[in-house]
């Protein structure tokens, strides 16, 4: 390539425009560039500190209605002690509380299993505001909702501390989103004995944290500790997405820095780039809960005055060059020509004629070094065109290796049913379909010593990170299970290596059992998954009784529990992710549990082969050409050993 080479001797400048144009355009140049930096750097730090200054008053606000629910826990948690030896008393504290605290939705005091015996295993008052203002008052606790297992329980218990709970949405109390405050209360001794609780309505944190008004175009949003959205202006994102998952694939070091300060409960200021848009973002952290509210502000609205006066200057600037030009236009027309003929072979260039001849410049000012600079961009051009063409051949590369991936993520898990054709004990399916190329949904089973190990995932998340996290889970499970014979072991041994320098906080939910072919005698154990549905001989499908625990991955050593019971010949369990119950048709209405267990009583004397074809073919008639949102999975055992044997 010929090396282009720049001279300034001779300047068409020079002798054209000497006299008042250098001086004009380094003048207004400067002039414009100083002001206009001066003035943004003023109305930026305006727009930061009244954004920071609604924030502040709002959460103020905040921290006042949070703060007068703590106050009044702490004055009924007062009162509990000393009526303790009434336990129909609880019932009065409880709605007390709530008429004497309008803002409160419900109220629970919640006793350790078996603490007043005359009132059996659970014992928990729960007293409530219904729509039309009236307390009623009942008995939380029963065998289908053991509340000693519930987060609002565990977490402040394990922590011994109060605890305010991450947002949620309380189906039971007309879809609102809900906070709920709990508090340990402790004997003399330091024992634990009960969790004292209320229910916060968030309807007006929604309002609150809507209605600032910062910036005439900003919208405003809020995050829970977890990155969860529980406000923002697309309520479709609201607890179902993070501030991690809805940004995924962006690397911008603004959001990575947006995203450490939300996470970690600080305030800050932001730039930020979309589709093309720049955005102010200015947050400040709620430090009773270890919320975040944002406002987010167009830089172009924060700018308008600026750019006002910027045109401005344009104008004149452009006023400016066109008298000058009117004064030179003799001397100027002399360079015309040769430019136009730049312009015809440039058109020429752009058509793709990398070969179109140059005009000959015999000067050596400007024009020559045009000439020059358009030698170098033809050369430029023909190497451009070939690192694309290289740059194309490695997006399909790419493309490629995302299916190769795929297809080695499906070979992990068992794809070959009937897996077990020689055996007439067990029959037994399964299907994985991810929402991408690849997913973070598993199954996997294996039979050793006529024991049959099983287990069932979904991975927090989607896409790459979550399929990592899905392989890493299968090949432990299997490497694990081999060395223990009791499915709490084999879980809190998935637990500690998934939770292990887990700095992402992904998570895996799991429904893992270890069913004797011989006998028919479960072991299981549950991690925060789905319960798994029973169908039995007559076509009844009941869920299964599980504990929660914790899903993998959250905190080591967590002490999970098993359980197990005696399967009946020709039981069926019915095992899937939530992509299932969860599925959405255009009108972002969700295919349920109602839905999926009248599907499986339907076919309940098929096989699992063709229930989990029936479930597959119902989920996409109900999406109707919706687009799959997650992963799915499905796995179905049915016991065929005659336990009279």
């Amino acid at each position: 390539m010929k090396k282009m080479k720049i001279k300034f001797n001779e300047s068409i400048s020079g002798r054209l425009m000497a006299r008042v144009l250098i001086v004009s355009a380094i003048i207004f140049t400067l002039t414009f560039a100083i002001f206009l930096r001066m003035a943004a750097g003023k109305m930026r730090e305006e727009a930061a500190k009244h954004a920071h200054s609604e924030l502040s008053n709002t959460i103020h606000q905040i921290d006042a209605v949070l703060h007068a629910v703590e106050i009044a826990v702490e004055n009924t948690a007062w009162i509990v002690p000393h009526r303790l030896a009434s336990p129909e008393f609880m019932y009065d504290i409880t709605e007390r509380l709530l008429q004497n605290n309008e803002f409160i939705y419900g109220c629970a005091v919640a006793f350790e299993p078996n603490y007043f015996l005359s009132e059996g295993h659970y014992f928990s008052p729960y007293s409530y505001r219904k729509e039309n203002g009236e307390i009623k008052s009942m008995q939380l606790g029963s065998d289908t909702y053991d509340y000693h297992y519930m987060d609002w329980y565990q977490i402040p218990k394990l922590l011994n501390k109060p605890y305010w709970s991450e947002p949620y949405y309380d189906e039971g109390g007309g879809e609102k989103m809900m906070t709920t405050y709990s508090k340990p209360l402790y004997d003399s001794e330091g024992k634990l004995y009960a969790i004292i609780t209320a229910d916060l309505s968030l309807e007006w944190l929604t309002e609150l944290v809507s209605n600032i008004k910062a910036f005439e175009k900003s919208y405003n949003l809020m995050v829970s500790r977890n990155a969860s959205y529980i406000v923002h202006p697309d309520h479709n994102l609201l607890l179902n997405e993070t501030i991690f998952s809805s940004t995924y694939g962006d690397d911008d070091e603004s959001l990575k820095k947006l995203q450490d300060d939300m996470v970690n409960c600080r305030a800050g200021e932001v730039l930020r780039t979309k589709e093309g848009q720049k955005f102010f973002v200015f947050y400040s952290p709620v430090e009773t809960t270890q919320w975040v509210v944002a406002i987010v502000c167009p830089r172009s609205e924060l700018y308008m005055d600026v750019k006002m006066l910027r045109n401005i200057l344009i104008v004149f600037g452009i006023i400016a060059l066109l008298l000058m030009i009117a004064m030179n236009y003799n001397g100027i027309r002399k360079v015309v020509a040769p430019v136009e003929d730049f312009s015809d072979v440039a058109k020429k260039i752009a058509n793709g004629d990398f070969a179109a001849e140059l005009p000959q410049i015999e000067s050596k000012d400007e024009l020559k070094e045009l000439h020059d600079s358009f030698e170098y961009l033809q050369h430029s051009l023909v190497n451009y065109i070939e690192e694309l063409k290289t740059t194309t051949a490695n997006k399909e590369r790419i493309e490629s290796e995302l299916r190769i991936a795929h297809n080695i993520q499906m070979g992990m898990i068992p794809k070959i049913f009937p897996p077990f054709p020689e055996r007439d004990d067990l029959a037994l399916s399964a299907k994985l379909v991810p929402a991408k190329e690849v997913g973070g949904d598993l199954y996997d089973f294996f039979i050793e010593d006529e024991k049959l190990y099983f287990i069932i995932g979904d991975v927090s998340g989607k896409g790459v990170p979550a399929s990592l996290v899905m392989a890493v889970t299968c090949r432990l499970f299997r490497s694990v299970a081999s060395h223990f014979d009791e499915p709490e072991a084999i879980m809190s041994s998935l637990n500690n290596s998934l939770a292990d320098g887990n700095e992402s906080g992904m998570f895996c939910t799991a429904f893992l059992g270890i069913l004797d072919l011989k006998t028919g005698h479960l072991k299981y154990c549950n991690a925060g998954h789905n319960a798994p549905l029973m169908i039995d001989v007559k076509g009844l499908v009941v869920p299964m009784q599980v504990i929660p625990n914790l899903p993998l991955g959250l905190f080591e050593e967590f002490p999970y529990e098993g359980q197990e019971m005696m399967l009946d010949k020709q039981t069926m369990l019915y095992m899937f992710t939530d992509g299932i119950n969860e599925a959405e048709n255009k009108e972002k209405k969700l295919f349920g549990d109602d839905r999926l267990i009248a599907l499986l009583k339907k076919n309940a004397f098929n096989t699992p082969t063709e229930i989990i074809k029936e479930t597959f073919a119902e989920v996409k008639r109900h999406a109707d050409g919706a687009e799959q949102s997650d992963d799915i999975t499905v796995m179905c055992i049915k016991y065929c050993q005659n336990t009279e044997k």
